[in-house]
């Protein structure tokens, strides 16, 4: 080991990693202002905020926005880790002195009675960094809500939902909390029948500090007067406010209206009328009389996803349910709903129901290729085998409207082929494998069980799903194998876009044709003959799936992601009459979580995995598809697919590395990126951006090894859990094409669980600037690439 020599391959990679160092020191600045000075940089510098820290970066960017275009810098581009600033704006204090009272006025309408913003400007060569001291002082409180809306029902209905309030006694008021009061009191009319109401009949009175908070002019000069208004009244910090009904000129706005009729025109064409009984057909429903062409869609569809009713109330949120429920449906290419003032009854509304349908059948073709390499110049022969070019064709069908019920069916049919190398004299074919498989999915709009449990756990949106694959894969010189499942399930979304999955599954997968070499490796590796067998499984599964976004507070966005996946396959295999000797049953959890957020310039992405299966009754090991894997472009990334574990087993050598699956019933993975930009767009078609990770984890054997022939250092232990881990980290880039992200990744080993009697693992690669580029490409180094470091190829992010 090189300590020295290493230490600047280190020392370059988290240079890279952090760009901020070079920020300042790298930045070209072209066509500057002739003999003026310009700006560089603008900051905020807050004094005496008594906020959370998440509220005053939401503060902070909002006043930010409120800089006049003269007084803003130019963001720079970015070429690697070069930056240039074309045109920087010039220096004038003018423009300065607007953008501090723009911010005045911006923390008057969050509720700061008084606040004060100056500013000063430091200039070194021309450069001007102008800095805003925003103190906000005592915000203005809300002293007494009222409501004096006149009409009785009118006056109810806001009183009735005052747990929904957008504005609270003794809280801050806001120009932003009263108009977001205004719009809940118009939703509540229009979901009591008052469609037509609008924010312009209510009106805001109270004390006359607060003309700038319900004044909706954006005249700037304007709010300067009001501002200048409010200073006399600094004394004063709460308020008074009533909410007024402003009586429109059109009575018709204050009327409660019904639903008369409802038509539904299925296939609708422009110019189509209602009253052409001669070129559409007509159906009546209890509900809606429908109007057609041809019947391309059954009544039932309709029925279900229409939630207006003919007699009730109007409601506008069962109109919005109306039109996101038909849109869903994924059939028609436009929807519209339109309300139509009904002639003969000043209280009715007719709704008609515009339904114009898309294209029946989608094909589609595509083409996938993959390349997975562990550097050593072997061939690697692993199922998805290291140092292999994979390369699958794809063509599908998707109809639309599977009998006239809105069900879509795919149809995909798949080709595929893997290539060797053929770098070494271990790999004499080109050809490693070959693949061709059929798939058939269905998802029924409805859920056919559990619709009502569901929807009273608050998972009202749902689907059901029936699929089915067959596949055929020869593996040259091993075995082949046949594939066949079939799953079918429903799956639930609440409020919170939460997802809920449970579905019955059974595969099938039958290994025969085992070559005498394939034979030969399983006397060798016992282990693995628990494992590639022929197999039934089948049970039941169910999934939750989490994802929530923080952008409308937080300073940067957050997003986090939890996932849980429960499997077990024991009494289905037990109800069917198929040879004992196949069936496998186990069960099988494991849990993901994802945490990334996304600043100005870069990204920090977090992600922890944890897996644990467990043979049930007599079974030694998990099936060999639907054990856990390590290593490859979405994994650990120091090693190889299939190349880490299991626990602290030693590697197999290189000239015998012809089939190093390593698949474990146990699987902990831990995953730190960090992300920033080297670039910005090149031509509007490249961005290029780079990544500095570290990966931690491994796989192990549930089972002791004595009873499935394996080596102890196999087994997973608590008190070896911290020795057996693996640890790689390295530097990658992601050239990202807007609709396609192609990475790279230079992964080396730090902690590799092999070694773990000695330092526990711990060592670093021995590679300098002298040998770097002969370790990673030449031929010689095949062992030490083996042993040291992983290439990976991806498609879109790994996490």
């Amino acid at each position: 080991m090189n300590f020295f020599r290493f230490k600047y391959i280190i020392f370059i990679l988290l240079l890279l990693s952090s760009c901020k160092l070079l920020d300042k020191s790298t930045t070209i600045y072209r066509k500057t202002p002739k003999n003026k000075p310009y700006i560089v940089e603008n900051k905020i510098e807050r004094v005496d905020w008594k906020f959370s820290k998440e509220i005053a970066g939401a503060i902070e960017q909002r006043l930010i926005t409120q800089l006049e275009d003269s007084a803003k810098a130019v963001p720079p581009k970015k070429v690697v880790i070069f930056k240039y600033i074309k045109k920087p704006t010039a220096y004038d204090s003018i423009y300065s002195s607007l953008s501090a009272k723009n911010m005045e006025g911006s923390l008057f309408h969050i509720g700061y009675y008084n606040p004060k913003v100056t500013f000063k400007a430091d200039t070194l060569n021309r450069k001007v960094t102008v800095t805003y001291r925003v103190e906000p002082r005592k915000a203005t409180l809300l002293d007494t809500i009222a409501y004096q809306l006149k009409i009785p029902e009118l006056q109810n209905i806001a009183l009735n939902s005052l747990n929904e309030a957008q504005i609270i006694k003794k809280t801050a008021v806001s120009r932003i909390a009263i108009g977001a009061e205004i719009n809940r009191l118009v939703d509540s009319f229009k979901n009591n029948g008052f469609y037509k109401f609008t924010p312009t009949e209510i009106r805001v009175q109270g004390d006359s500090s607060i003309e700038a908070l319900t004044n909706i002019s954006d005249d700037p000069f304007e709010q300067l007067r009001l501002l200048e208004e409010a200073e006399k009244k600094r004394d004063s910090p709460t308020v008074k406010i009533a909410f007024v009904l402003n009586k429109p000129s059109d009575t018709a706005k204050l009327v409660k209206y019904y639903i008369n009729k409802i038509y539904v025109l299925s296939d609708y064409k422009p110019n189509d009328l209602l009253s052409d009984t001669i070129r559409l057909g007509t159906y009546v429903s209890k509900n809606f009389t429908e109007r057609y062409h041809y019947p391309l869609f059954k009544t039932s569809i309709l029925a279900k996803n229409i939630t207006l009713h003919s007699g009730d109330v109007f409601k506008q949120r069962e109109f919005l349910n109306t039109l996101n429920n038909l849109t869903r449906l994924g059939v028609w290419q436009s929807v519209n709903i339109r309300l139509i003032d009904n002639l003969d009854f000043a209280d009715r509304v007719d709704i008609i129901i515009e339904l114009i349908p898309s294209k029946k059948f989608s094909p589609f073709i595509s083409l996938e290729s993959s390349y997975a390499s562990n550097t050593s110049g072997s061939s690697g022969n692993n199922i998805n085998g290291s140092n292999l070019f994979g390369i699958s064709l794809n063509v599908g069908l998707t109809n639309k409207n599977f009998a006239r019920e809105a069900i879509r069916m795919t149809h995909n049919l798949r080709f595929g082929i893997e290539l060797n190398n053929r770098s070494s004299t271990s790999a004499p074919d080109l050809i490693n494998a070959n693949e061709i498989s059929y798939t058939n999915n269905m998802v029924i709009p409805r859920r056919i069980l559990l619709d009502k449990f569901l929807s009273k756990k608050g998972f009202r949106k749902g689907e059901s799903f029936i699929n089915a694959s067959i596949s055929k894969n020869n593996r040259f010189d091993f075995f082949n194998l046949n594939t066949i499942g079939v799953n079918a399930g429903i799956n639930g979304v609440n409020n919170k876009n939460n997802k809920i999955s449970i579905k019955l599954f059974s595969e099938f997968n039958n290994l025969y044709n085992r070559s005498d070499t394939f034979e030969r490796l399983l006397n060798k590796k016992p282990f693995l003959r628990y494992s590639y067998n022929t197999a039934f499984v089948g049970g039941f599964a169910a999934s939750y799936l989490s994802i929530s976004r923080k952008s409308y507070i937080t300073k940067y966005p957050e997003e986090q992601y939890f996932k849980i996946n429960i499997e077990e396959s024991s009494w289905l295999p037990l109800l069917l009459p198929i040879a004992k000797d196949v069936k496998r049953k186990y069960a099988k959890i494991d849990i993901e979580y994802k945490y990334t957020i996304k600043k100005k310039k870069s990204e920090y992405a977090f992600r922890t995995f944890v897996g644990i299966g467990t043979p049930l009754l007599k079974d030694t090991a998990l099936p060999f598809f639907k054990q856990f894997v390590g290593g490859g472009s979405n994994s650990m990334r120091g090693w190889p697919v299939r190349g880490i574990g299991l626990g602290g087993q030693k590697l197999t050598p290189l000239p015998e590395n012809n089939f190093n699956d390593r698949t474990g019933d146990i699987q902990f993975e831990t995953n730190v990126e960090l992300r920033h930009n080297l670039t910005q767009k090149i031509a509007d078609l490249l961005t290029i951006k780079g990544a500095a990770f570290i990966d931690v984890g491994n796989i192990w054997n549930a089972k002791s090894p004595t009873l499935i022939n394996a080596d102890a250092s196999t087994q997973f232990k608590p008190k070896n859990f911290v020795k057996q881990v693996g640890v790689s980290a390295g530097y990658g880039f992601r050239f990202d094409i807007s609709y396609l992200i192609i990475r790279t990744d230079f992964s080396f080993r730090f902690k590799r669980p092999e070694t773990s009697d000695l330092n526990n693992g711990w060592k670093l690669p021995d590679i300098g600037f002298d040998d770097a580029f002969k370790k990673i490409f030449s031929r010689e180094f095949r062992q030490w690439r083996y042993e040291n470091f992983n290439f990976t190829l991806g498609i879109n992010y790994p996490f």
